[in-house]
């Protein structure tokens, strides 16, 4: 998916200058290249619509700068603590045959197959997203899918189990811990103990008790008055 963006350099930078762009109605915004950085400025309302489909980090952009294109991919975006609108964009350049950086969501699949998530327990999830290397445009997934349909209590989810697009690659390298099921309930190491303790418990020869003799004691014959 391509988004058409126009945008104008911006020759101030700091907080100051990024302060007075916002009262304009535009976003600060910077292009990372290895040739030059660009400062640049964008319409707020026309970024926060593309914005808020949630696409914005899997698309390439193109921004219109002095009547050129450049091809771009949004990188990391600020938002505003209260509001949660953009407040400003990093842009990675896209560059010709080489790999594009994007930065799809987890899609955390089968929640409601999962045995884990069934007896109480919950999806504790480390990374809700992922920077990965796309092969070109058509490669850039929407999203990552993690299927949690096996996961017990106490189960992990880590890099390597995840199923990747073709021309999708992880940006990161390593096992790296994705979520993991935690809460109520029993992991599967905790039931193999319990299991063992109980074979063990039941296997075992057991000693009644022994009842205590009672003694009686006899009545001395009362005296005769």
């Amino acid at each position: 998916m391509s988004i058409v963006l126009k945008a104008e350099v911006r020759e101030q930078v700091g907080s100051l200058a990024s302060k007075k762009i916002k009262r304009q109605g535009l976003i600060p915004a910077v292009i990372y290249s290895k040739e030059k950085n660009i400062n640049i400025s964008l319409d707020s309302r026309e970024f926060e619509q593309q914005y808020f489909k949630g696409v914005t980090l899997t698309s390439v952009i193109d921004l219109e700068i002095s009547g050129k294109k450049t091809r771009v991919i949004a990188h990391k975006i600020d938002l505003d603590p209260v509001s949660d609108r953009p407040v400003h964009i990093d842009f990675m350049i896209c560059e010709n045959n080489k790999p594009i950086r994007a930065k799809p969501k987890i899609n955390f699949s089968n929640q409601d197959k999962s045995p884990g998530l069934k007896k109480g327990g919950f999806l504790h999830i480390v990374a809700r997203s992922l920077e990965v290397l796309c092969d070109g445009e058509k490669s850039i997934p929407q999203f990552i899918e993690a299927d949690v349909s096996t996961l017990h209590v106490g189960n992990k989810f880590r890099a390597n189990n995840l199923k990747l697009p073709t021309g999708v690659s992880l940006l990161k390298k390593g096992d790296f811990l994705i979520a993991s099921i935690i809460g109520r309930g029993k992991s599967e190491e905790d039931k193999t103990a319990t299991t063992a303790t109980a074979t063990a418990t039941a296997g075992a020869a057991t000693t009644p008790a022994k009842a205590d003799d009672k003694k009686t004691e006899a009545k001395k014959p009362e005296a005769k008055k």
